[in-house]
């Protein structure tokens, strides 16, 4: 979050709050994404449409787009102990923020990790942490309405591990400035 003195200062902690709230709103509403993070199989992009009704029952709904996975495998906290059944999971959460006094600004990084369980790693549009981080990426990019017009862009990944069967990347996004 980047407060500039012309704009009407606000607590950047309940701003940060609002866009992590936010952040996972929008990528619930990827049914790309959900396909991507629930379907444990080789082939989770693939349409479903019969094979998959069975599951869509289980889970109490009749389309993907009624599930709602926030708070359970799109989280702001970690949700231990999650097994290999379950797929794979986001958290979203703050990693840093700073305060440069010279501008008066808060710039703050987010990290959104990307966990899968590595026996789920190879599927058949590639490795799924990886195409699950290109689909968060442009789900921020494009759908993405942040608090205060600040925009976060990807400053870079690296390699994460939440417990010794769900590995992934980590995605920083650094706060900016709207062009």
């Amino acid at each position: 979050m980047i407060l500039s003195k012309s704009k009407m200062e606000s607590d950047s902690f309940l701003d940060v709050n609002n866009d992590i709230y936010r952040m996972m709103t929008v990528l619930n509403d990827c049914v790309e994404l959900k396909r991507m993070l629930i379907y444990t199989d080789k082939r989770p992009l693939e349409d479903y449409d019969v094979i998959n009704r069975k599951s869509l029952k289980e889970l109490g709904v009749n389309d993907l787009s009624e599930l709602d996975l926030r708070d359970s495998h799109i989280c702001r906290v970690p949700v231990l102990p999650l097994n290999e059944e379950d797929g794979s999971m986001i958290v979203i959460t703050t990693l840093s923020g700073e305060e440069a006094f010279r501008a008066k600004d808060m710039r703050v990084t987010i990290a959104i990790d990307v966990f899968t369980p590595a026996n789920q790693w190879i599927i058949n549009e590639g490795i799924r942490p990886l195409q699950i981080a290109h689909i968060v990426n442009n789900v921020i990019k494009k759908d993405f309405n942040p608090t205060g017009g600040i925009k976060y862009r990807l400053a870079g990944y690296i390699n994460c591990q939440l417990n010794d069967v769900m590995l992934g990347y980590r995605l920083l996004f650094d706060s900016v400035v709207d062009d």
